[in-house]
C-alpha cells in the first residue's frame, strides 16, 4: 500500500496532484483563526508547527494501523474526541484484501484529523474498529489516544463499552455473534511493516517540545 501511504503524505501537505478532487483537505490543513494584534507572529508559527506534528503523528498511527494490524476483511472505524471546544466524532469504511485497499481518501482524512485532536494535551480520544471477516466473522477492537499515540485497549474495556448504557450505567445485552477482542499493539512507523514488505513511509520531524515527546 505504498502508493496510499504516499498519497496521504501529499494530502496532509496540500500537494495533491488534482485540486478538484474532495480529500478533506479543510479538516487537514492549518488554517489560523483571527487573532488579537496581542498575539504574536511567533506565538502563532508556534500553534501551527504543533497543529501539524500531531497531524503527521496521528497519520502515523492511522498508516501504521492499515498497514500492520487490520487484517482482511471489511471494517467499519469509528474515530472520537472529546475536546474543550466540544465532541468531535469521525466514521468511515474500508476493505483490506491482502495488498489491495478499497478505502475513501476523504474519509481517511477525517479520520486522522479526529485523532490529531485527540492528542492535544487538554483532550482525550480513541478509536473503535470493527471486522467483517472472509469467513464470516466479526469482532470489535478499540484503541485508546494516550501519549500522542493509539494504545490498545482490552477485551473487557471494548466489552464494557458495548455492553453498559453511557447515559444511565444501565447494563446492555451484547449483540448476538459479535467477539470483543484485545486490540493489538500499533506499531511505531520505523517498527510497522506493511503486507509483505516494509515500512513505506518515514516518521515526521517531531515538533514537540523535547518534554512533551514520548
Amino acid at each position: 500500500m505504498s502508493e496510499y501511504d504516499d498519497h496521504v503524505r501529499q494530502s496532509l501537505e496540500g500537494q495533491h496532484d488534482d485540486p478538484s478532487e474532495d480529500l478533506g483537505m479543510d479538516a487537514m490543513r492549518w488554517t489560523p483563526a483571527p487573532v488579537s494584534e496581542a498575539v504574536t507572529d511567533e506565538a502563532m508559527q508556534t500553534a501551527a508547527d504543533t497543529a501539524h506534528a500531531l497531524l503527521d503523528r496521528a497519520a502515523d498511527a492511522y498508516l501504521s494501523l492499515l498497514n500492520a494490524v487490520l487484517g482482511d476483511g471489511t471494517h467499519h472505524m469509528v474515530a472520537s474526541a472529546s475536546t474543550p471546544h466540544g465532541d468531535v466524532t469521525e466514521g468511515q469504511e474500508l476493505t483490506v484484501m491482502g495488498d489491495a485497499l478499497i478505502i475513501n481518501e476523504a474519509a481517511s482524512m477525517r479520520v486522522c484529523a479526529v485523532l490529531a485532536a485527540g492528542m492535544v494535551g487538554c483532550a482525550t480520544g480513541g478509536l473503535v474498529v470493527r471486522t467483517f471477516c472472509p469467513d464470516g466473522s466479526e469482532f470489535v477492537r478499540g484503541w485508546r489516544v494516550r501519549n500522542f499515540w493509539l494504545r490498545p485497549l482490552t477485551a473487557e474495556d471494548i466489552r464494557q463499552a458495548y455492553t453498559v448504557d453511557t447515559e444511565t450505567g444501565a447494563p446492555l445485552a451484547p449483540e448476538p455473534g459479535v467477539e470483543y477482542r484485545q486490540a493489538e499493539r500499533v506499531p511505531r512507523p520505523d517498527q510497522a511493516p506493511t503486507h509483505g514488505e516494509s515500512a513505506s513511509h518515514t516518521a515526521p520531524r517531531d515538533n514537540r517540545p523535547p518534554n512533551r515527546r514520548n
